[in-house]
C-alpha cells in the first residue's frame, strides 16, 4: 500500500531570500516504495529541475502529469489548489526548485504576473494554475546542480543563490513558454526596447551598491533618459529609484537576518548612509536594523 504523506519532503536544502519572497528547495531521496505526497501549491512562480527519477502530479482533480529527469517545470499560481505528487518506487528522486512570490516575481522577471500567466494559461488550454514541463538540456541541469552543490560560502553564498535561482526561473520560462507566447507581455515595447531595459534592470542588480544616475544608466544600453524611465516602469510596473531601492532592501535584510554584519557595514554594503539607511529600512519593513540585527 502507498504510503500517504501529508506534508512536504524534507529537502537536502532549503533557503529563503529576499524577506521570504524567494524560496529554495533541493533534495534527494530514495523511495523503496510508493510515496504520495498532498499539499497546496502556494500562490505564485515556481520553477522546478528533476535531475534524477519520476513522479506524477495532479492539480486538483485533473489528470496527471508525469514528470521524468531530466526535466524543467514552471508552474504559476494566483491562488492556492490541491497538489498530489505520486513518486515512483524504487528510484532515487533529485530535485532543485525555485518558488517566487507573486510580488518577487514581477519585481525580478520583468514581466507583469498576470500577464505571464494568461499566456502560459493560452498554452495550457485555458487552466489555472499552470504547469508546463519539457525537456531540461545541459544548461538548466548545471544551473541546477549549481544550486544544489553551492560552491560559495559565507557572507557572498546568498548572492550566488540569489543570481543562480533567477538564472534558472529565467531558464524555465524560456523552456517553457517560447518567444512568442510572451511576444504580447512587454506592454507595447519592441523587442529591441525590452532587450536593452532588461539590460539596464541587470546593471542595476550588479551594481546596486552604486550611485544612480539615470542618464549614465541610459547612455550604457543606448537610450535617452527619458525613453528609459518609461519603458522600465511599462516593462517593470516601478521606477528606476524604486526597484533600486527595494532590492537594495531586500539584500540588507537578509544580510541582517543572517548575522552577516553590523547595520553601519550592510548599509554601506548596499550604497547607503547609516542614518538614511535606517529610515529607509524602518519605512519598508516596520521595525529598525537594530531590531532584526
Amino acid at each position: 500500500m502507498a504510503n500517504l504523506v501529508h506534508g512536504i519532503l524534507l529537502p537536502k536544502q532549503f533557503v529563503s531570500l529576499l524577506a521570504g519572497g524567494l524560496v529554495i528547495s533541493t533534495g534527494e531521496n530514495e523511495f523503496s516504495e510508493e510515496r504520495r505526497v498532498i499539499e497546496p501549491f502556494k500562490r505564485g512562480l515556481t520553477a522546478a529541475v528533476t535531475l534524477e527519477g519520476r513522479m506524477s502530479c495532479r492539480i486538483d482533480d485533473r489528470s496527471p502529469i508525469q514528470i521524468e529527469a531530466p526535466s524543467v517545470s514552471l508552474i504559476l499560481s494566483a491562488s492556492e489548489h490541491r497538489r498530489e505528487q505520486v513518486f515512483s518506487p524504487g528510484q532515487t528522486f533529485r530535485y532543485a526548485l525555485v518558488h517566487l512570490s507573486i510580488g518577487i516575481a514581477e519585481s525580478h522577471t520583468g514581466i507583469g504576473f498576470e500577464a505571464l500567466l494568461t499566456r502560459a494559461m493560452q498554452r495550457n488550454g485555458g487552466h489555472a494554475p499552470v504547469f508546463l514541463t519539457t525537456a531540461a538540456d545541459a544548461a538548466v541541469r548545471s544551473i541546477a546542480s549549481q544550486i544544489m552543490v553551492c560552491p560559495v560560502q559565507g557572507a557572498a553564498r546568498d548572492l550566488f543563490l540569489l543570481g543562480k535561482s533567477l538564472e534558472l526561473v529565467a531558464c524555465a520560462i524560456d523552456s517553457c513558454l517560447p518567444v512568442d507566447a510572451l511576444s504580447e507581455v512587454g506592454n507595447g515595447l519592441s523587442s529591441g526596447e525590452i532587450e536593452r531595459i532588461t539590460a539596464a534592470r541587470d546593471i542595476l542588480v550588479r551594481r546596486y551598491a552604486e550611485p544612480l544616475v539615470v542618464s549614465q544608466l541610459a547612455a550604457m544600453v543606448g537610450l535617452n533618459a527619458k525613453a528609459l524611465g518609461i519603458g522600465f516602469r511599462r516593462l517593470f510596473g516601478t521606477g528606476i529609484p524604486d526597484f533600486l531601492q527595494e532590492y537594495r532592501l531586500q539584500l540588507a535584510y537578509n544580510i541582517l537576518a543572517a548575522g552577516e554584519a553590523g547595520v553601519a557595514e550592510t548599509a554601506y554594503r548596499v550604497g547607503y548612509t547609516p542614518a538614511y539607511f535606517s529610515t529607509l529600512f524602518r519605512n519598508r519593513f516596520g521595525l529598525s536594523p537594530r531590531e532584526l540585527r
